[in-house]
């Protein structure tokens, strides 16, 4: 008898205590029978962690004692999943609810395409199936169309990326790409990783036939500061992601670098949004002080672009 792949499933928190369960309850009852769950916990300051001692024995817990981030947290769950002979290790946002379908779907299309090494799910709304604003986004009209076809449905769509609210990777993708890049603290750090994982010759899928509710930036909605968090680190994360374009040259990069920074100014100063000019422009000091580091990034991608042949 042919044992089913071995699935590690990770879920980085941070004082999200209100999805947990919802999450975690659904995540339960998922058809796949062969998979474990991991949730790093990045220092919660509520009651997150009690919620998972107190009604999920099953599920692995790894305390952290600082907010490290989405890329350095998942980094920590992946590893023990590694160390645990995953296949296959899924990231999935706490501020979502699964399908009980959604596993087998995604392992059933990435047994059989060898050369896809990363895979998401289709998002739908929250508490409803429409898509969400992801799903809305990426997908052309005829994309859309195609999902809701079930005689014209493919098992799977190519993308260029998929969102790290579900984002399963072989354990062949993990050894021969390495983990997240800890410079991202949250936002851009999957399409970086497509981005790396398409120069190494994988192939990015989104699956039909997983289906997951995303309410998309739940734990970010808390409170204005969180909020104004995720508007620092989402513009951060953007510039480190246009800096680093391993396609372009170091001036090609800079030049749009530039375009973006005044666009994202101009449009501050118009919608007198004084406190975000002004941490753009503070903003721009923490990017650079990482200005070796982004230059060694773009240039191990690019070395690794070119071969491939793809520059």
């Amino acid at each position: 008898m042919l044992v089913s792949p071995r699935v590690f499933v990770v879920i980085v928190n941070y004082s999200g205590a209100r999805w947990l369960r919802p999450c975690l309850d659904t995540l339960l009852k998922t058809s796949y029978v062969n998979f474990s769950v991991i949730v790093v916990d990045n220092a919660s300051t509520d009651n997150s962690r009690e919620i998972i001692t107190e009604h999920y024995s099953q599920i692995t817990l790894l305390a952290e004692k600082q907010n490290l981030g989405f890329s350095a947290g998942n980094n920590i769950g992946i590893r023990y999943a590694l160390a645990c002979q995953a296949d296959y290790v899924v990231l999935l946002n706490p501020d979502t609810k699964v399908k009980p379908n959604w596993l087998t779907a995604l392992i059933d299309v990435a047994e059989k395409e060898p050369d896809v090494g990363i895979l998401g799910g289709v998002q739908l709304r929250y508490d409803d199936d429409e898509w969400n604003s992801w799903t809305s986004a990426v997908l052309s009209s005829r994309q859309k169309d195609l999902l809701t076809d079930s005689a014209r449905c493919p098992a799977w769509l190519e993308m260029e990326w998929v969102e790290g609210a579900c984002f399963a990777i072989k354990r062949t993708v993990l050894e021969k790409v390495g983990l997240f890049d800890a410079i991202y603290f949250s936002f851009y750090e999957e399409l970086d990783y497509c981005r790396r994982a398409r120069y190494h010759g994988f192939r990015t899928a989104l699956v039909t036939g997983c289906r997951l509710h995303h309410f998309r930036g739940g734990v970010w909605q808390a409170d204005e500061q969180r909020r104004r968090m995720r508007d620092y680190q989402c513009d951060k994360s953007q510039f480190i992601y246009s800096l680093t374009a391993p396609d372009k040259s170091l001036l090609g990069n800079l030049r749009n670098y530039f375009v973006t920074l005044a666009v994202k100014a101009k449009e501050a100063l118009l919608a007198l949004r004084c406190r975000h000019f002004f941490a753009l422009a503070l903003m721009q000091f923490s990017v650079w002080r990482n200005g070796a580091a982004l230059w060694r990034k773009w240039r191990a991608d690019r070395l690794r672009l070119s071969g491939y042949g793809l520059s």
